[in-house]
């Protein structure tokens, strides 16, 4: 019996391009997809716009656009984890900081061109992909100045002191969304959990309501069907002596005899399903995988491998995936399962968990409850860094398994 919860779930938050500390959605939205095939059009206008007429110091501008371009998208595309205090930060706030003087020597040497546009392009991408506020305002600060002193003299007028005030304006704009957007991220998850945690105690609800069921049929059908079958046998007694064993009376409490001890046994079975919960199987493993967008490959038959094996196999991916999704958002999970002789469980994710995550040395109360599982079907549970990622290795032996 599986408890479903008909709850409304939020929809996911549209992007324009990853926001750091947010996991970015499969799905897409039209709007995120327009956003990114127009965004190296940004850039070629830019160029464009910076290389005529065509001289060679425009030429050279137009280079320092298209490199510009170049530390832009590399920063917007860094795969490392972001947190408050990640270098990951400063790697990208460097990269835009190059962006930007790209920019600015391109505006001195063409002061009629667009390359001034770099720097605010930056800005704005600064303040989606980078946690830490400072960085974010110090760059503001520091190129609007620069913007500014460099367009004035550029165009020789001191109205061009006001065209750095843009700088901070777009940061900020864009920092404010970005905190919007992580926020609309952390109430979805919050969301999630709720909607997870209300299944779970549904789930535990009906395993209780199961289990009084199977009280109620134990105590009203077992108790009674064996005293009826008590009273069947020495009332056949006494007939057989009375009438003989072979007269038909006796032959119909017979028959009745045979359906009360029949009607026990299957009373008897119908308890023991109610009182005991399903192992999972391997659609119940697949249903999990995709739940966390997950790839899933098995090889073998795991519901033929013994219940216990079963639970030990859904509770390790569980934990696993778990993991991944909070401590590397967005990574690509794999889950490959092998069954034969041995069972060989796989969770890899191609982010290595931060340093406040559970350790290889089980430092996570998950893992050790995870090895303890594992020990219970004589098996063993490995979990650390593996080739830039996070590896969980499950292996147990597959005693007592069905064969086709």
């Amino acid at each position: 019996m599986t408890a479903t919860t008909n709850a409304r779930r939020e929809p996911p938050p549209r992007m324009a391009f990853q926001t750091a500390g947010v996991p970015r959605d499969e799905q897409v939205s039209s709007r995120a997809r327009l956003a990114d095939g127009l965004r190296p059009l940004l850039w070629l206008g830019l160029a464009a716009g910076t290389v005529w007429p065509l001289t060679p110091g425009s030429l050279v501008a137009a280079g320092l656009v298209l490199a510009g371009a170049g530390c832009s998208v590399a920063a917007a595309r860094d795969p490392r984890i972001t947190t408050e205090a990640a270098a990951g930060d400063r790697r990208r706030t460097a990269l835009l900081a190059l962006c930007a003087v790209a920019s600015l020597v391109a505006t001195y040497l063409v002061p009629v061109g667009a390359a001034y546009a770099g720097v605010f392009v930056a800005a704005g991408v600064l303040g989606r992909i980078v946690l830490d506020s400072r960085l974010v305002w110090g760059f503001a600060a520091g190129f609007g100045v620069a913007l500014s002193i460099v367009f004035a003299l550029a165009v020789g007028s001191s109205w061009g002191l006001f065209l750095g005030l843009v700088v901070p304006v777009v940061a900020s704009q864009s920092l404010n969304r970005a905190r919007l957007h992580r926020e609309h991220a952390r109430v979805v998850a919050l969301l999630a959990e709720r909607d997870a945690l209300r299944e779970a105690e549904l789930a535990g609800a009906a395993a209780q309501e199961r289990a009084r069921i199977a009280r109620d049929l134990h105590d009203v059908l077992a108790h009674s069907l064996s005293g009826l079958s008590l009273h069947l046998q020495a009332i056949r007694a006494v007939l057989a002596k009375r009438l003989g064993p072979d007269d038909a009376v006796v032959t119909s409490v017979d028959t009745a005899a045979d359906l009360a001890r029949s009607g026990l046994a299957e009373a008897k079975q119908a308890v023991a399903a109610l009182r005991e919960t399903p192992a999972p199987t391997a659609a119940d493993l697949r249903s999990l995988a995709d739940g966390h967008a997950a790839t899933l490959t098995v090889t073998g038959d795991l519901d033929a491998a013994p219940e216990r094996l079963r639970e030990t196999v859904y509770a390790t991916t569980r934990e696993a995936l778990t993991n991944a999704d909070r401590h590397a958002p967005g990574a690509a999970v794999t889950v490959t399962l092998g069954v034969t002789d041995e069972l060989v469980l796989d969770v890899a994710n191609a982010r290595p968990h931060p340093p406040s995550g559970p350790s290889a040395d089980g430092g996570g109360n998950g893992l050790v409850g995870l090895r303890e599982r594992a020990a219970l079907v004589g098996g063993t549970l490995h979990a650390g860094p593996d080739d830039g990622g996070w590896r969980v290795t499950l292996r147990a032996p597959v005693s007592g398994r069905v064969t086709a």
